[in-house]
């Protein structure tokens, strides 16, 4: 039951994310067809939980309704035999559940971002040619009046870089994708460029522009973030940031000792000053979401364990033999109360209000409901 499920929910949810970047991307087929692989261990991300809940609510529920529980309480045997089973599945499945979630994270997401921008040539024409525009999330936008044999007619072009809006107009303009330096090249012809709607500087010959192939496409992920670092990479990077907080700390002690014993009381406050008060509060940030990912994928790896733990039980005491509605009453607490705790944990662990073990107390709220629905199941 539990393979069965997990082929068919994983597909399901699969073709949710095709549907998403074949919308969202503007991907061709074949670009697609590249992200499979990435998609397939993005869905096993999110179809392994559901589908061991399921799968124990189809068979529980099944025993149940059939008086099976009954059957054993009559020859004298605990239903904690036929548990404990179940339970040694859930500790097999949790285990490697984590390292897909760190998998999935610190792996295909990256990936699947570098087959994007890698195909961002094609995606970007084919947007001009169909939309005679393109916009991105991050201040990069073109509209055009046509494009013709790979040429960008009458094109204007708003580039938001360094706080400032550039708009450049042109005859024509001409895309291409450096993919050794992931840059995208733009090669502009008879052009205006107007910074912030005031100084405006004409071009009448060929103007090459580089950016970032990031900053063009419509979404992509940081390099930087703490959720592309794998497990194991992440004590290096604390080890890291740590060491630079501990730099600035140093440098904003030394100014404030100068200011002090000098009586320049206004460099305790100046641009400086603030500017690395600014950085050292925002690497502790950057360090409270550092240690949050780790204990983020180990409790969504044994949630599979936490399902298990309450689906058990419920599924026996619901006694139905119709599967989805057993597992639609099992869901509900883990809808109302599972991911409700686990959002509200991840949030303050990420500002460092709470410890990265928070993360932890939605599982362990389940695994309490769990045992005492098991004791009733026991007792009755």
């Amino acid at each position: 039951m539990f393979v069965i499920s997990l082929v068919a929910m994983t597909i399901v949810i699969s073709l949710v994310f095709v549907g998403q970047q074949l919308i969202g991307a503007d991907l061709s087929y074949l670009d697609v067809a590249k992200l499979m692989p990435y998609i397939f261990l993005i869905g096993l991300q999110y179809s392994v939980p559901a589908t061991i809940l399921f799968s124990v609510c189809c068979v529980y529920g099944r025993i149940s309704a059939d008086n099976e529980i009954i059957a054993l309480k009559s020859a004298g045997i605990s239903p904690m035999c036929i548990f404990r089973p179940v339970v040694v599945l859930g500790v097999l499945i949790s285990v490697p559940s984590v390292w897909l979630n760190d998998l999935a994270v610190s792996w295909a997401k990256p990936a699947m971002q570098l087959v994007i921008l890698r195909s961002f040539e094609e995606i970007i024409y084919r947007g001009l040619s169909s939309k005679k525009a393109y916009n991105s999330e991050k201040g990069f936008a073109i509209h055009v009046q046509e494009v013709k044999d790979r040429w960008l007619i009458k094109p204007n072009i708003w580039m938001q870089s360094d706080n400032q809006l550039r708009t450049i107009t042109a005859e024509r303009a001409k895309i291409s994708i450096d993919s050794k330096d992931d840059k995208m090249i733009i090669e502009l012809i008879d052009a205006f460029v107007t910074r912030d709607g005031h100084e405006q500087i004409r071009w009448p010959d060929s103007l090459i522009i580089e950016m970032p192939l990031d900053l063009a496409a419509k979404s992509g992920t940081n390099s930087t973030s703490p959720s592309q670092y794998s497990i194991s990479q992440i004590p290096r990077e604390l080890s890291r940031q740590n060491g630079f907080n501990d730099r600035r700390r140093e440098k904003l002690a030394t100014r404030y000792s100068i200011a002090l014993a000098s009586g320049r009381y206004a460099s305790l406050n100046d641009a400086t000053s603030q500017t690395l008060g600014a950085e050292v509060a925002e690497t502790e940030r950057k360090l409270s979401r550092l240690k949050t990912e780790p204990m983020r994928r180990w409790a969504l790896g044994f949630s599979c364990l936490a399902f298990v733990w309450i689906g058990v039980p419920m599924a026996i005491l619901i006694r139905s033999a119709d599967y989805w509605w057993t597992f639609g009453v099992c869901f509900v607490p883990i809808l109302l109360i599972y991911y409700p705790i686990f959002g509200m944990s991840l949030e303050f662990s990420k500002d460092g209000t709470w410890p990265a073990s928070s993360l932890w107390l939605g599982n362990i709220t389940l695994a309490l409901m769990g045992t005492w629905l098991m004791r009733k199941v026991v007792k009755t």
